[in-house]
């Protein structure tokens, strides 16, 4: 018999297969009972990133911990695109919206670069991780994107993978067609998407960028997009021509 449908998908640390018994936390626990109304015989959806996707029912429900047995596999692992998000941290909502993003659309990590006229010059890591967590979760997406810490953007060009293609979003360039542009990246098989900030790059950080090996420079459009519209725009190029989307 198939297994219920679940409208109850969490993300655990721990190791997923037949018969296993996953403790949820306390914050999993209170969401599962109180929030979701959720009953012991219920199902549940976890997944962890490395055993791929599968069904459970509430064998336990508490105040603070809840139980789940694993029953059966709904969805091995799979590759994922090897995508790096560099980006300039922006206020609370817009940094939110980017890791919520970035997430539905596949990164493998998100990268917070510092640059000269980044609005932020700390971020809340915990809070990202967690905002990852629940886009991943809504997204049916089998893996948590890293959250990196925050770095400038000098440290960053000088300590990349040069083997890495960096596609650098130049609202400034004339050229166009990007679909065209990245077309030849595909072979590379992991790249970067670098977006700057609200006021953009100054020019010091363009020449930067520029000098630094395996750099593509693409235009997104005739138009100034925000930073977070600049990240969906560029991640959906990226994703159409070489990612899974293609």
């Amino acid at each position: 018999m198939a297994p219920k449908i679940s409208s109850v998908r969490l993300y655990v640390e721990a190791s997923l297969g037949l018969d296993a018994g996953i403790i949820l936390d306390r914050p999993q626990a209170h969401y599962v009972g109180n929030v979701m109304r959720k009953q012991v015989g219920d199902p549940v959806v976890l997944f962890n990133g490395r055993d791929g996707e599968w069904f459970g029912e509430l064998q336990e429900v508490r105040k603070n911990q809840a139980l789940v047995h694993v029953k059966s596999c709904l969805r091995e692992q799979t590759p994922e695109p090897d995508i790096i998000l560099y980006f300039a941290p922006l206020k609370k909502i817009p940094t939110a919206l980017v890791v919520q993003k970035a997430t539905e659309l596949g990164v493998s990590q998100l990268a917070p670069v510092q640059t000269a006229r980044t609005n932020a010059d700390k971020i809340k890591h915990d809070k990202m991780v967690l905002q990852a967590i629940e886009a991943a979760e809504q997204s049916e997406r089998l893996s948590v994107p890293e959250i990196c810490k925050l770095e400038k953007l000098s440290a960053v060009l000088k300590h990349r993978d040069l083997d890495r293609p960096l596609i650098f979003c130049n609202e400034r360039l004339d050229k166009k067609a990007p679909l065209e542009q990245l077309a030849d990246l595909k072979k590379f098989g992991k790249w970067a998407v670098l977006i700057g900030p609200e006021g953009g790059f100054s020019e010091e950080e363009v020449s930067q960028i520029m000098a630094s090996e395996n750099v593509r420079a693409i235009g997104l459009g005739p138009r100034i997009l925000r930073a977070e519209t600049a990240v969906m725009a560029s991640l959906t190029l990226l994703q159409a021509v070489c990612g899974d989307w293609n």
